[in-house]
């Protein structure tokens, strides 16, 4: 049935409004902000899942980091539906590793670059707590880990003021080596990376070949498949991809797809105190667990809202323990061959099978049988013309003929010709009256 355009206009009409009531309606679980204060999440930890770990920062009305809370001020609630907690631990509780991620490219050497850069990572490396490690990873034309994860200051702080600027930038390289690094550490884990430029793979400022073999977009999902907040500052002038300076599209990009944060810092005299206050922020998150209401290994998110002091705010989780084949192709390869095995198993037994078996027509087929056909001498058929002619007169008759055309004479029958058998068995030509076949050796069976 064909319908008139204006009925077409309506059922659009109507379905542009279902559409947006749906959206209206949706939940939404991102840091909520309002005159009572913040909550934020800043981790979401599922390596024991189904066991969550929730990272969590409350802040006042004027920004101030609540850090009195106790475990009866939290609600959590996970795809609507509200769940117990199963641990609580206050500020200062947990142990932090972060990744320091610094920016050595040429640029750095320019406007006290590289000593902020060094200041600012000092100060953060002298506020870790005996428990908290750190590791610095540096990066130019190349990512260098500097130093591994380790709780000893001195060390680490030796290790930043080695660093010197020169090279390219691969800003998107660093990012995915530093998930790598941080992937096995327990707790809370902090990627910090600090740039004053843009990788060299998307900038006009300098050739590609020195920046990463990573794309953006790659290095956003790398982090985010580990459930790996990036935190990013751009220092020093602003500027796009068509002129030199920080990019900050791209770096709010990486912040906001990895659900992390950006952070802006004009002059390099001011990261001392930028870094100083993230390290005090981090120090003043909650922990806290609870089991997943849906336990199921089925690939699918989650969404997540805490409640705190009359405020809420949210995240999320996808369940990648079905199988992650994305995060490593090895895995999925190793499960698929075995399913690919079995799948070509059948085919591979009938062929077997048919291959132990006699064939039907061996004649055909089989060498063996062809000797013997040709070993065994079949009686020689009766001369035609012998057998076609009259026992009287000796005139020509008709095959089949009982009488003579010419004299009249009685034909005595002609009895059958004889008829080739084969062997039941193997399928091989028998010799007439054969009581066994000479390949096999199976009795005949007589008809």
């Amino acid at each position: 049935m064909r319908r008139s355009p204006r009925t077409l206009l309506a059922l659009f009409l109507g379905f542009l409004l279902v559409v947006a009531l749906a959206l209206a309606f949706l939940p939404t679980y991102q840091s909520s902000t309002d005159s009572a204060g913040q909550v934020r999440v800043s981790q979401v930890d599922t390596s024991a899942y189904p066991e969550i770990a929730i990272y969590t920062a409350v802040s006042d009305a004027a920004g101030d980091l609540q850090t009195g809370l106790t475990r009866t001020d939290f609600q959590i609630i996970e795809d609507g539906t509200p769940v117990d907690l199963t641990g609580f631990v206050g500020p200062g509780g947990t142990s932090i590793s972060t990744a320091l991620v610094i920016d050595r490219s040429g640029s750095m050497g320019d406007a006290g670059k590289i000593d902020g850069a060094r200041n600012a990572a000092d100060a953060f490396v002298a506020l870790l707590r005996p428990d908290d490690q750190a590791a610095l990873i540096s990066f130019n034309s190349d990512v260098q880990t500097v130093k591994p994860f380790s709780s000893d200051q001195d060390a680490l702080q030796a290790a930043i003021d080695r660093l010197h600027p020169d090279g390219g930038t691969a800003l998107y390289d660093s990012i995915i080596e530093a998930v790598d690094l941080l992937h096995n550490q327990p707790g809370r884990r902090v990627l910090l990376v600090l740039t004053d430029g843009q990788d060299c793979r998307d900038s006009s400022d300098c050739p590609a070949e020195f920046g990463s073999s990573h794309s953006l977009d790659e290095a956003i999902d790398y982090a985010r498949s580990a459930g790996q907040p990036v935190y990013v500052v751009g220092l020093g002038e602003q500027g796009g991809r068509d002129h030199a300076g920080i990019d900050e599209s791209v770096l709010r990009q990486i912040a906001t797809g990895t659900d992390g944060a950006y952070y802006y810092s004009p002059d390099a005299s001011d990261l001392a105190g930028l870094y100083t206050t993230l390290a005090g922020n981090l120090q003043g998150e909650y922990r806290l667990t609870y089991l997943s209401p849906r336990p199921f290994y089925d690939g699918t998110r989650r969404d997540i809202q805490v409640l705190a002091a009359g405020v809420s705010g949210g995240a999320g989780y996808t369940e990648y323990h079905l199988i992650n084949v994305t995060s490593n192709p090895l895995v999925g390869l190793a499960l698929l061959l075995p399913l690919l095995g079995l799948l070509g198993l059948p085919g591979l037994l009938a062929h077997r099978r048919g291959r132990d078996l006699p064939l039907p027509d061996p004649i055909a087929s089989d060498p063996a049988c062809l000797a013997a056909e040709s070993a065994i001498a079949a009686p020689a058929p009766p001369d035609p013309v012998a057998a076609l002619r009259c026992v009287q007169c000796d005139a020509p008759l008709r095959p089949g003929a009982k009488f003579c055309g010419g004299c009249g004479a009685t034909q005595p029958s002609q009895p059958p010709p004889e008829r080739r058998t084969f062997c039941d068995m193997c399928g091989c030509p028998l010799a007439p009256g054969a009581l066994r076949c000479r390949e096999c050796g199976e009795p005949v069976v007589q008809r």
